[in-house]
C-alpha cells in the first residue's frame, strides 16, 4: 500500500487502503526499522483517473489499481480482496473507508476544492493507533466534480515506517505497520502473497537481488505485475531509497527512507 516505498501518495490514492511495500536484503545491514524522509522524497507527479461507468457507477483508476464505487456509503470490492466504501458528507467532501476482512485499515476525507482535490488519510496501525497523511492532486481534464483526469502535486504528513528482518541471504520479512501489511518471502523470483491486516491479499511480491546493495522488487496484483521498484542502500547503510515506476507508464518517484 503500498506503500510500496511509493510512501504516502500510495497509500493515500494507489491503493485506497491496499499497501505500499519496501524490502531488505543480504545480512542484517538492511534490517531495522526505516522512516520516509519526505524533504528529501519525490513523490508527487502520478495520474489518476475518475470517470463513469455505463451502469451509472464512479470508476477509480491509478497505476494498475482500479474499482468501482458510489458515494453512498455501499462497500464494493478492491482488486487486492478488500473493500472500499464512499459516502458524501457534502456536494464536494466524501469519507473513504477501506476494509480487509472486513477490519478497517484506513479512512481518508476526500475533498474537492475547485481544480484540487485534498486527500486526508488516517492510517490504523495494528496497535490501534493512527498515523496522518495528505496529497493533493491538481485537475489535467475532464469534469465536473471528481470526474477527470488529475495529477498529483503535494504529499505532506509524519512519515511512514518500514520493518524489515533478514533471514540468512535470501530470507526477508517486510513490515509496514500503517498498511498494517507483511510480506515473507526469498531472493528467488517468486511470487509472495502481502498479508493485509493478518489476512492474505490478492497482492504478491516478486524479489530480485541486482548486486550487493540493491535489488528489485515487483508487485503484482491478481498476478499481473504493477510495480517495479529498485531499492538501493547507501555506503554507510543509513539510508535507503527507494526508485520506483509503474509498469503501465513512466511516472517515475524516489522514496529517501532514513535508518532509525
Amino acid at each position: 500500500m503500498n506503500k510500496c516505498g511509493r510512501g504516502i501518495w500510495s497509500n493515500a490514492l494507489l491503493m485506497l487502503g491496499s499497501v505500499t511495500l519496501a524490502v531488505a536484503a543480504t545480512a542484517a545491514s538492511f534490517s531495522g526499522t526505516w522512516h520516509l524522509n519526505l524533504e528529501k522524497s519525490q513523490l508527487t507527479g502520478q495520474t489518476l483517473k475518475i470517470a463513469k461507468t455505463p451502469a451509472g457507477k464512479m470508476h477509480y483508476e491509478m497505476q494498475g489499481y482500479g474499482y468501482d464505487f458510489d458515494v453512498t456509503g455501499e462497500e464494493y470490492p478492491t482488486p487486492d480482496g478488500g473493500t472500499v466504501s464512499w459516502r458524501a458528507l457534502s456536494p464536494t467532501s466524501w469519507e473513504v473507508t477501506n476494509r480487509m476482512n472486513g477490519k478497517v485499515t484506513s479512512t481518508y476525507r476526500v475533498s474537492l476544492d475547485g481544480d484540487t482535490i485534498n486527500w486526508s488519510a488516517r492510517m490504523i496501525k495494528p496497535d490501534g493507533s493512527v498515523t496522518e497523511e495528505s496529497a493533493k492532486t491538481a485537475r489535467v481534464s475532464g469534469g465536473p466534480g471528481l470526474l477527470g483526469t488529475w495529477k498529483s502535486t503535494e504529499v505532506k504528513g509524519a512519515p511512514s515506517t518500514v520493518e524489515i528482518s533478514t533471514d540468512g541471504e535470501n530470507g526477508i520479512t517486510i513490515g509496514f505497520p500503517e498498511g498494517q501489511a507483511v510480506t515473507r518471502g526469498n531472493f528467488d523470483g517468486k511470487d509472495y502473497v502481502v498479508k493485509v491486516a493478518e489476512v492474505p491479499s490478492k497482492q504478491a511480491m516478486v524479489f530480485e537481488k541486482l548486486g550487493p546493495s540493491s535489488f528489485k522488487l515487483t508487485t503484482k496484483l491478481d498476478g499481473k505485475p504493477i510495480y517495479e521498484d529498485v531499492f538501493t542502500l547507501s555506503a554507510d547503510g543509513k539510508t535507503l531509497t527507494d526508485d520506483g515506476n509503474p509498469i503501465s507508464g513512466h511516472e517515475p518517484v524516489k522514496a529517501v527512507y532514513e535508518r532509525q
